[in-house]
């Protein structure tokens, strides 16, 4: 609980004593405190602005946008050619970023489909080696805006900074905006094949647009998690000369937070390659929870049965691992959503007389062993479309599903819905292959069907607050680490006062500023930021109950 919100206006004292300053031809703002004022402060970060300098506007018109980076990174020179932005380079060699006005899309949808669908085609990714680990929609960015995180395997190896210019170079190519060259030297210290990349497409209701992006080994990720996510979580790039405040919440060390998920795995017999991929990384998923110190049980049913597997919700690893082999004699009529639903369901039809007795397993059987107050998490992982109206007794095989997608169980029980499911290149629902196989959204109906016969659980996803990832990725295990630190955010009791611009957050325990980090050193406390629900976590250690956290940072708007 907040007992008290230091919110220390600088309104007029940023007029006398924000410096402007020339740094490779753009504005640079500082973010200047003064201890005393307002007890703990926010981390530095540097915010440039993002429209050539000699007009102050963006190619699309007045204003424009401006992005915000955490200290951890440094500006390069600028390349020639069509580049209206900032390069970046951390601190280890092995990172580096860009971010840079566009010429708009339609939507920040749209812009994201572009950026997905050029990676996805990108002639120097090696065959399945591009790997959609999630898309998200950032629903309380300063500026509409979503994010996604990719994997991909090249042919020849690589330095990361290599990687981020062909990148900024594939971006200039397919939006239209020109030709980039004469990048700064070289200075990678690890040339290899596999990357982990972190995008964001932002676009104002005016049109200016930017897009942003982080790029490091695959073996980095994990060192550099915090740094890339300050930069690049859609909290970090505002209007062009926007002020700031600087807030510090003030809160009290709480309880572990406590967390339920239920498993629907598809147990059909396509799905022999996608389970040894899930397995494989079900048990980092269970330790990343742990690590994030949640009191947390987990329950797993199949896509025809809602019977929970062995002896129900279990806190043990050695079950878990157990639980998730579902095998691959399950029927082929996959439904994640209605076996669920049915899993969760008191009541033998729901709202729109979908008949919830049919199939395997009885009714309810997950709602009975839930815990009081304690959010749950539905993961669902298939390589094929959602086959509910299959199953929901409308006597018909391809109608629309008896399911609301906007009024349903998951929404009325606050229940998240994810799912690792066929989405195309560009993370919109449809057929794919990678090295796990392939998956096809047409299995289960026909092309002419589909579009109304399918449930769309990518919808259901985005309807709840979560999120999906693609069944044909090489990398299940980041999207389930993604989704654990989320569900452990949304779980804990410490909600910011106001969204943050992230790059400049900072944590305090006691008074002692603690790191941002998913896997803090033996006996050490970090702490995770997640916007998607304004919350963050803490890892490893917890601290005790009733220990003073304060949690400061910067803040667009009031």
């Amino acid at each position: 609980m907040v007992t008290r919100i230091h919110r220390t206006l600088f309104y007029a004292m940023l007029v006398a004593l924000v410096l402007s300053t020339a740094s490779c031809g753009k504005k640079k703002k500082g973010f200047f405190f003064f201890p005393g004022l307002a007890g703990s402060t926010p981390a530095e970060a540097e915010t440039v602005d993002l429209n050539p300098v000699d007009t102050g506007s963006s190619p699309m018109g007045d204003g424009g946008l401006e992005m915000t980076y955490p200290g951890s990174f440094t500006e390069q020179p600028d390349p020639e050619g069509a580049y209206s932005g900032s390069l970046l380079e951390g601190e280890d060699g092995d990172t580096y970023g860009s971010g840079s006005i566009v010429p708009p899309a339609e939507s920040v949808d749209s812009l994201m489909d572009r950026l997905l669908a050029a990676l996805a085609g990108w002639d120097a990714v090696d065959e399945n080696g591009y790997s959609l680990i999630s898309r998200q929609d950032v629903g309380n960015a300063p500026v509409p805006t979503e994010t996604a995180s990719v994997q991909i395997r090249v042919t020849d190896p690589a330095t990361a900074d290599a990687v981020r210019n062909a990148l900024v170079q594939l971006i200039g190519s397919v939006d239209g905006s020109g030709d980039v060259s004469q990048f700064p030297a070289s200075g990678g210290t690890t040339s290899t094949t596999v990357f982990r990349i972190v995008l964001q497409a932002s676009q104002d209701n005016e049109g200016h647009a930017a897009v942003l992006f982080g790029v490091t080994t695959d073996e980095n990720y994990a060192n550099v998690e915090s740094d890339l996510a300050g930069l690049v979580d859609g909290t970090n790039i505002g209007p062009s000369g926007s002020e700031s405040t600087a807030i510090t919440d003030e809160l009290l060390a709480a309880s572990p937070p406590r967390a339920d998920f239920l498993f629907v795995v598809d147990n059909s017999g396509s799905m022999s390659e996608e389970q040894n991929a899930v397995k494989q990384n079900a048990l980092g998923f269970f330790d990343r929870l742990s690590g994030l110190g949640l009191d947390f049980r987990i329950a797993t049913i199949t896509t025809d049965s809602s019977k929970i597997r062995n002896t129900g919700f279990t806190s043990s690893r050695t079950q878990f691992e157990s639980d998730i082999a579902a095998g691959t004699n399950g029927d082929g009529k996959e439904s994640c959503t209605y076996y669920a639903e049915k899993a969760l369901a008191s009541a033998a039809t729901n709202a729109q007389n979908a008949v919830l007795t049919n199939g395997g397993g009885p009714l309810g059987t997950v709602a009975a062993a839930l815990r009081t107050d304690v959010p749950l998490t539905v993961i669902c992982v298939t390589d094929e479309s959602d086959a509910y109206t299959k199953w929901d007794g409308s006597g018909s095989n391809s109608d629309a599903a008896r399911f609301d997608i906007n009024s349903n169980i998951f929404l009325s029980g606050a229940y998240t819905y994810y799912a690792i499911m066929p989405l195309d290149n560009s993370g919109q629902h449809g057929s794919c292959s990678g090295v796990n196989g392939s998956a096809s959204v047409t299995s289960n109906f026909s092309s002419g069907t589909l579009s109304v016969a399918a449930l769309r659980m990518d919808q259901l996803a985005a309807r709840t607050g979560g999120s999906v990832s693609s069944i044909c990725g090489e990398n299940y295990g980041a999207f389930l680490n993604q989704l654990a630190d989320r569900t452990a955010a949304g779980a804990s009791s410490y909600q910011l006062s106001r969204t943050p611009i992230s790059a400049t957050l900072k944590v305090y325990v006691n008074g002692v500023a603690i790191e941002a980090t998913s896997n803090p050193a033996s006996g050490q406390t970090g702490y995770v930021y997640l916007p998607s629900v304004n919350r963050i976590a803490f890892t490893g250690s917890l601290p005790a109950l009733g220990t003073p956290v304060s949690i400061a940072y910067k803040s667009y708007g009031l």
